[in-house]
């Protein structure tokens, strides 16, 4: 049976890195990943090295669907998915999750981001004759870098302050002191690590080039627009948790507005395209996509769908993908969703194409309307059963609307109502919804963007995100202020992380409550 791809490393990441600010690995022998003499000695292991940092990635974001998790369910704006573990945080918003240690341990991030950065400094190391040539040096870097800024962004979007490592971690050694104590580092405040997240984007800004549609890697591996949509999410975000910083939102127009000329993409015209361009840009690499999760079984890396909450499908996915209803946990439409009652009471959605491609049978109301973002699939050919299937759904990290849409957000916060309501539009005009002719105030333009964006990235796992940038909770009974002052809408750290580490503080709000 087909499993997710495992890449095999030479010398392996090693799974002694539970967490790169602490270790209970005292009584085992310094273990060494590599030794540059043996592995880095040719661009073909350093592609290979690049790679398993890919598949590192994967691995964080998919294992138990956290990625769900962590930026869907917490937004609460259309699909209820009604399985019990994900019903602790829609019904009282508590995120310590049952059978779910994984969505409140940063680990699986740290051994990304450790073996990015180790990759960064053998790489850099390495002469440029052992490479087809010094911008494939170059790309294979950029690479690294990119992978290391994006996990570090989404460690802070998740957890908000957490610690930064600037040390390739090799051996067991390495994290205890000369003195013999357990290395132990605290949690840096949530600026610094947007601004290590940054410095390493902008790194990779500068070492890699454009890449276009239909080219080897397309939107799977990183490219320099790829970087510069991480930069766009990373200083508005900043903006965002740092009092509308002026320069900040500067730079997440500039990186906005870079990707929308340079990088190659076009939107998909819900309506001339519909259910043809809907299907190219779920299944991957389209026209579309600046950085995507690939899942293909073509390539090795899919899954077999099951109907379960162990992965994404099973928490969106519905009957007839399925080969029975089970109306008891199976995922639906909820009327009383913040999203749903949006589509409802706004004239201006009532034609919007969005409803009839992003979901099955969409009614606000129906027993079994369903996201279908993660409908696409391959029959087994070694099976005669009709329901053997394998996931054809890439996982859309970036795509070029989400772009048009982080620059309208950072011209409201200027003031910039026509700036703001130009890309506004020319999202809305993709799915049919005539132009926003509401009010132009900032809280008037943000919800309405926020709006835009429920519909547009439903299940892409952003709108839990975009709550807290935007500081717009409606539709999320559980948020209060006082719950925000103390920051519980941050995930907590595992106690085992505290425990083996003192150096760790618990988020305000969560302790006490683990």
């Amino acid at each position: 049976m087909k499993g997710i791809k495992n890449i095999k490393i030479y010398g392996v990441v090693l799974t002694l890195l539970t967490t790169m600010s602490c270790s209970d690995l005292l009584d085992q022998e310094p273990v060494s990943i590599t030794h540059p003499d043996v592995f880095w000695d040719s661009q073909a292991n350093a592609e290979q090295a690049l790679a398993g940092a890919y598949g590192l990635f994967k691995e964080a974001i998919l294992t138990q669907s956290n990625f769900m998790y962590w930026g869907e369910w917490t937004g609460m704006t259309f699909m209820d998915s009604r399985n019990w573990i994900v019903g602790y945080i829609e019904g009282g918003g508590n995120y310590v999750l049952a059978y779910r240690d994984t969505s409140r341990n940063w680990k699986n991030f740290y051994r990304v981001a450790n073996w990015a950065y180790t990759m960064e400094q053998y790489v850099k190391e390495m002469p440029v004759e052992l490479f087809d040539s010094a911008s494939e040096k170059d790309r294979i870097l950029g690479e690294a870098a990119f992978i290391r800024g994006l996990t570090y962004f989404y460690m802070a979007r998740i957890w908000g302050d957490v610690p930064i490592v600037e040390q390739s971690i090799e051996s067991s050694d390495q994290l205890i002191t000369e003195d013999g104590y357990i290395v132990q580092n605290p949690r840096e405040p949530e600026l610094d690590v947007l601004n290590y997240a940054l410095e390493a984007t902008n790194r990779a800004i500068g070492l890699l080039e454009y890449s276009s549609p239909g080219t080897q890697g397309w939107a799977i591996t990183a490219n320099k627009a790829s970087a510069e949509a991480l930069k766009a999410h990373i200083t508005l975000w900043y903006a965002s948790r740092d009092n509308d910083n002026a320069d900040m939102i500067q730079q997440a127009i500039a990186a906005t507005t870079s990707v929308i000329n340079n990088s190659g993409t076009r939107l998909i015209d819900y309506v001339d395209e519909g259910q043809e361009g809907f299907d190219k840009m779920c299944i991957g690499q389209s026209e579309t996509g600046l950085f995507e999760v690939n899942i293909s079984s073509d390539m090795d890396e899919s899954f077999r769908l099951r109907q379960s909450d162990g992965n994404h499908t099973g928490l969106t996915l519905n009957a007839p993908i399925w080969q029975s209803l089970n109306t008891s946990m199976s995922p639906q439409m909820n009327p009383d969703f913040y999203g749903n009652e949006m589509m409802a009471t706004q004239s201006d959605r009532e034609n919007d194409v969005r409803k009839e491609l992003f979901f099955y049978e969409y009614e606000p109301d129906a027993e079994y309307s369903f996201l279908m973002k993660y409908s696409h699939t391959k029959d087994d050919p070694a099976s005669e059963d009709a329901y053997a299937l394998f996931s054809e759904s890439n996982i859309l990290i970036f795509r070029l609307a989400d772009m048009y849409l982080l620059r309208a957000e950072a011209n409201a916060r200027l003031g910039n109502s026509s700036e703001t309501i130009m890309d506004l539009n020319t999202i809305r005009s993709q799915a049919n919804v005539p132009d926003y002719t509401g009010a132009t105030d900032r809280a008037s333009l943000m919800k309405a963007i926020f709006d835009e964006r429920a519909i547009e990235f439903v299940g892409e796992a952003q709108s839990g995100y975009d709550r807290i940038r935007m500081d717009y909770f409606e539709g999320v009974p559980w948020v209060n202020q006082a719950r925000n002052d103390k920051k519980g809408y941050f995930w907590p750290v595992h106690p085992s992380v505290i425990s083996i580490n003192p150096a760790i503080v618990q988020t305000e709000y969560w302790r006490g409550k683990l």
